[in-house]
């Protein structure tokens, strides 16, 4: 390889972009915090504070039922990532890299890739959703005759038989062809009858 070829090489391989864009780490399971916080103490103690606008391990309260009693409890959305909005260079991207539980920066090998506007507004979508979905009321209860609002069993009467909290589910037995048949559905696709 010739000299002037290698120096191209070289400049190919730098990383260098002034926007900040979010990036998404792969770190190890249960230690999103933790890494969050000894990046921050890294950035700060390599002076690129300004490198970095934000840091997010996006948390949602999940929603369950013990003895018919609704228990809220906080829950990693993307459990073993973190999300780091950062203006991206050699420097920076060495940082990250050698953070301690840090596995990698999702994209290519040689060049971490940023999230596209449109990844990003689905992430957040998800967080809203997620969010949205633990604050429902459930207001029926096993036994309870219900209407099934939605798909191939719409409009058919049905009794709650079993309510999966966590996973916002409910089994309902309809009757069809003379038996009862057990259809799992949303709780959100299901009326309760008055």
């Amino acid at each position: 390889m010739q000299k002037s070829e290698t120096n191209v090489w070289e400049i190919k391989r730098q990383i260098e972009d002034n926007n900040c864009k979010w990036y998404v780490l792969s770190v190890v399971s249960g230690q999103e915090e933790l890494v969050i916080e000894n990046l921050k103490e890294r950035i700060k103690k390599q002076e690129l504070e300004d490198t970095v606008e934000d840091y997010m391990s996006p948390m949602v309260n999940e929603s369950s039922l013990k003895k018919w009693e609704k228990i809220i409890k906080q829950k990693k959305l993307y459990p073993g990532y973190v999300f780091i909005k950062s203006k991206m260079n050699d420097k920076i991207w060495y940082v990250i890299r050698n953070t301690p539980w840090v596995r990698l920066i999702v994209g290519a090998e040689t060049r971490p890739i940023p999230l596209t506007e449109d990844e990003y507004i689905k992430i957040i979508e998800q967080i809203q959703k997620s969010q949205e979905r633990s604050e429902l009321k459930i207001p029926f209860k096993d036994g309870d005759v219900v209407l099934l609002k939605t798909g191939d069993f719409k409009w058919m009467k049905g009794s709650v038989r079993n309510i999966d909290a966590e996973k916002w589910t409910a089994v309902v037995n309809i009757e069809m062809l003379g038996r009862l048949t057990p259809v799992v559905i949303d709780l959100d696709k299901v009326e309760l009858m008055s």
